[in-house]
């Protein structure tokens, strides 16, 4: 066993470190009082320093920090650009966390109905509907809107033979026509589907 050359600054056990180390650390302290020695030294400048910008002392994070509009929008620039200029790439990408390959799968537990309208595809299907009724076309209220399919999806899915997900993109025309869709507030929307709504 190597000669104690210092001692925890809590307990005052002896204790060995390497010179080197000494010379770095700002106080010696055993495993147990790790944590009250840390909070006895206190803070460096430069942790003082990185604490006013909004990061955390002892990680690289920069928690709090909040870019500029300009650099989020010159990175989501390159990044469109970068994905136009190679689409194999981001393919071969998405295929890595699609299906099995993803680490939250189940054995394809989903069922097709919910899958599909988690499809990006049906997002701005719903936007574009929205945004050209722009208000309820049943009673005109402009809260609460949902976009509602004419055409049951359940009934567009079992007509045209869909299967998966792959199906739902070969057949997105007819999927996600703008005109099987109208705009529904909530309550409209529970009555045409005769559901009760429960108060919020």
């Amino acid at each position: 066993m190597r000669t104690p050359n210092c001692a925890c600054m809590v307990c005052a056990k002896p204790m060995y470190r390497r010179p080197g180390e000494l010379a770095r650390i700002r106080h010696v302290a055993c495993m147990e009082h790790r944590a009250q020695a840390q909070s006895i030294s206190g803070i460096t400048d430069a942790q003082r320093v990185g604490l006013s910008k909004g990061s955390v002392p002892g990680t690289n994070h920069r928690n709090g920090y909040t870019h500029r509009e300009e650099s989020k929008a010159k990175a989501s620039a390159a990044h469109k650009a970068w994905c136009a200029a190679n689409p194999d790439k981001v393919a071969a990408r998405s295929e890595k966390a699609r299906g099995p390959s993803h680490y939250r799968w189940k054995g394809g537990s989903t069922k097709l109905n919910t899958s599909i309208r988690q499809m990006t595809e049906n997002r701005r299907w719903m936007d574009a509907v929205k945004a050209r009724d722009g208000k309820c076309t049943r009673c005109g209220s402009t809260s609460d809107l949902e976009s509602h399919h004419k055409t049951g999806l359940a009934a567009l899915i079992e007509r045209l033979g869909i299967a998966s997900r792959a199906d739902a993109r070969a057949h997105a025309a007819q999927l996600f026509d703008i005109q099987n869709g109208e705009t529904l507030c909530r309550e409209c929307h529970y009555i045409e589907h005769g559901r009760k709504r429960h108060a919020d």
